[in-house]
């Protein structure tokens, strides 16, 4: 990959950036940005990262390997309609992070035959920690997936799944860290009310979901045999998991899951036929 186009210049557009440069995939020049309006915005990147910033839409595309769509879903048809004039490459890679939009629609805007991807990466970006998930268009083969999965490991891990996972992927890695930093917030509140104080209850909080995703991770148990292994009977942990199963805890983080998965397929829908 030789040159890389974004359309969009917002905060995962900026992740993905330093995962390039810290990656050294590309050097500076070789990443190009615009977005809709914002000068100031462009200037800032530039300032930053040392990227190649344009409102001239020939210098952006031209002998961009990949054309990567970072605006926000609501100027999705005006960015086709940019794109469609600009007399695309078929081999120029079209990268989608539109949220609920489906390839369809990209295809349908875009020169017959055009590769599209569509991407799912998570606020995690920003520390190069993502979950990302990719799903590839109708005219996306195994060179475009492979160009966009280490474009995307740049910033983290990176699963290839089919489009119609994309509303489930939503509802767990992309909307995720909202659900996580809930749990965090809760249990933030609950160690002041036990008398811990606030530093301290940070701190602890901090390495405990670390070092339990590192056990997940690195242990071939699963989540509920991890569980048991610290649940004694009529232990601390017991006590605490017995009041969590009377709440329905994990029926309601079940549902809260579907409720985004269809949610997500609802966003979808608008721009299905």
């Amino acid at each position: 990959m030789k040159k890389i186009a974004f359309i969009g210049a917002g905060a995962m557009a900026e992740s993905l950036v330093k995962g390039i440069l810290t990656a050294e995939q590309l050097p500076a020049e070789a990443i190009w940005l615009t977005n809709h309006a914002n000068d100031e915005r462009l200037e800032e990147m530039h300032h930053a990262y040392g990227v190649s910033v344009t409102r001239n839409q020939t210098d952006l595309l031209i002998d961009a390997d990949v054309i990567l769509l970072s605006m926000k879903p609501k100027d999705a048809e005006a960015a086709m309609a940019y794109l469609k004039e600009s007399n695309l490459k078929p081999d120029q890679i079209i990268v989608s992070m539109l949220a609920g939009i489906p390839t369809s629609f990209l295809e349908e805007h875009l020169p017959e035959g055009q590769p599209v991807v569509r991407v799912m990466p998570n606020t995690s970006a920003t520390i190069l920690e993502a979950a990302t998930a990719i799903a590839a268009g109708v005219h996306a083969g195994n060179r475009e997936m492979q160009v966009v999965h280490e474009l995307f490991h740049t910033v983290g891990a990176v699963v290839q799944v089919k489009e119609e996972d994309m509303d489930g992927v939503t509802a767990i890695s992309g909307s995720g860290p909202a659900y996580l930093y809930y749990l965090m917030e809760a249990l933030e509140e609950a160690g002041k009310q036990v008398g811990l104080e606030e530093s301290v209850g940070k701190q602890l909080l901090i390495q405990t979901f670390i070092g339990a995703a590192k056990m997940l991770e690195q242990s071939e148990l699963t989540p509920a045999q991890l569980r048991a292994n610290i649940t004694s009977a009529g232990g601390t942990t017991a006590a605490g998991i017995s009041v969590l199963e009377e709440q329905g805890v994990k029926a309601a983080i079940q549902a809260c899951v579907q409720a985004a998965a269809a949610r997500s397929k609802e966003m979808g829908q608008a721009y299905t036929k």
